[in-house]
């Protein structure tokens, strides 16, 4: 029974070890959560990161295709610019040919007046230089004088002259016609001279506008114009396009970067969670052994502090059986020395001369009691924990550790 007791302590004692396990498989359960955690949130980063990715292709070849578009809206912005240049300078020529055509035709309308009243102001002074011619006479009649030679003929003598009639026309008035004469030939010269000018002018500008109408050459400028400006809009989405594809091209690193440590993540939780399950089976395993039947290690341990105390308890009651049948028997063999120096033949029969009814039952309840005690060991005994614990070897108490 001892040995039995000794080993339960044993026993018990081992199960510190179970506890450390069962603390261990508590962490190992806490850090697989912890593992299954991460897990949760890389698969939600990856797959964040895998839906990205997965429209990649598309969001670059739409930004591709914007940068080109941009490029190719620069390159015709400088090509209309190019375009512009002429086809204004030509608008101008073409409105400065329809001003000097309205000029011409106003140059020739002065040219033919101007020519008009030349030619009405010569008449003029044509038809007074003849009235003068023809009244010269009265004029020269004007200077005779008496005894003085004539200018015409030399007669000193002036018998009938000339009288000037009515309307004569004298030197200064033919003069003055003659100068509105020169004055009306230059204003005619003049005018030819700005009609040349204007047709120059028209003919430099037509050979440079050509025969199309201003308004085509207002409309295509105009056309020319809104092109070139939406030409340019769509030149400046350039930059922030190309600026755009920039921060893609990162966001595509980024998010690549982020796929990849979340997978070697994942191959480093594997290796981690087949090292955690193998410890856990061990300890499992470990813990199946120290529980055997029990529920847990607690009832395990339960069990064998109240097994080890019946064990210790019993053997109490074996060494108290053992110690009272060996002083019964030294009583017995003193009592059947007593009786037979007493002269009795059995100490039964010394017992019956001497003890009285009171003694003798008191006799037998002690025995009795005796008697009950030790079936109560050999019950204790019997159990199969106790019988189990009786096969193990020797423990030792000091060492065992009872939590």
């Amino acid at each position: 029974l001892v040995a039995a007791a000794r080993r339960a302590a044993e026993e018990l004692g081992g199960l510190e070890s179970a506890r450390r396990a069962e603390q261990r498989l508590t962490e190992l359960a806490v850090r697989r959560a912890e593992l299954d955690r991460q897990e949760r949130a890389d698969e939600d980063v990856r797959q964040e990161a895998e839906a990205w990715l997965a429209e990649w292709d598309t969001t670059r070849a739409g930004l591709q295709t914007r940068i080109e578009a941009a490029q190719e809206a620069t390159t015709r912005a400088e090509q209309l610019g190019v375009q512009r240049e002429p086809a204004e300078r030509r608008l101008g020529a073409a409105r400065q040919r329809d001003q000097f055509a309205g000029d011409t035709e106003d140059a020739q309308r002065r040219v033919l007046a101007c020519t008009e009243h030349a030619l009405t102001a010569r008449a003029h002074w044509l038809d007074l230089k003849e009235q003068r011619l023809n009244g010269i006479a009265a004029e020269l009649a004007a200077h005779l004088t008496d005894d003085a030679p004539c200018a015409v003929c030399g007669a000193t003598e002036h018998p009938a002259p000339a009288r000037k009639s009515a309307g004569h026309v004298d030197r200064a008035t033919e003069e003055q016609a003659l100068t509105a004469h020169q004055r009306a030939e230059d204003q005619r010269t003049e005018a030819e001279r700005r009609l040349g000018v204007v047709r120059e002018a028209l003919a430099a500008a037509t050979a440079e506008a050509g025969d199309t109408p201003t308004g085509q050459l207002a409309d295509e400028v105009a056309e020319l114009g809104r092109l070139y400006e939406q030409a340019r809009r769509d030149a400046s989405w350039l930059h922030p396009v190309t600026e755009e594809l920039r921060r893609a091209e990162q966001e595509h690193a980024r998010r690549t970067k982020i796929q990849q440590e979340a997978a070697v993540r994942a191959a480093s939780r594997t290796t981690l969670r087949d090292t955690l399950d193998r410890e856990r089976a061990s300890l499992e395993g470990e813990l199946a052994q120290s529980r055997g039947t029990a529920d847990s290690v607690a009832a395990r341990a339960a069990q064998l502090e109240r097994q080890a105390a019946l064990l210790t308890d019993a053997a109490e009651a074996v060494r108290s059986a053992e110690d009272t049948a060996q002083r019964l028997k030294d009583a017995d063999a003193r009592l059947a020395d007593a009786a037979f120096r007493a002269g009795f033949d059995t100490p039964q029969a010394a017992g019956e001369a001497l003890l009285d009814d009171t003694a003798h039952r008191e006799l037998q309840r002690r025995l009795d009691a005796w008697q009950s005690e030790e079936a109560a060991v050999r019950a204790v005994l019997a159990e199969p924990d106790t019988a189990a614990a009786a096969q193990r070897g020797p423990a030792d108490l000091d060492a065992a550790e009872i939590g």
